[in-house]
């Protein structure tokens, strides 16, 4: 049975900052990004090769647009922190 996704927890035009730890070989990067969101979805994880099994292993996702433009997608797990900026009055 394909399970249904939950809704998404922000809302369009919302400024939000992502934060992200990558462990490179002994070292630990952090990785920040602010900016709008555009759209958040889920993507399949795996490849081809899952098959039909793609249908269920989503990952969450948040397309965010940023101050220069540029548009990224941001892949989200357990650890990734996700602010909610407010703009200064």
């Amino acid at each position: 049975m394909i399970r249904k996704l939950p809704p998404p927890k922000y809302e369009n035009g919302t400024r939000l900052r992502v934060i992200q730890h990558v462990r490179v070989g002994d070292k630990s990067w952090v990785t920040r990004v602010e900016g709008i969101v555009e759209r958040e979805s889920y993507r399949p994880v795996g490849g081809v090769e899952m098959g039909g099994k793609a249908s269920y292993c989503q990952q969450p996702t948040i397309r965010l647009r940023r101050d220069d433009g540029e548009v990224t997608v941001v892949a989200l797990d357990d650890d990734t922190v996700v602010e909610t900026v407010t703009p200064a009055s």
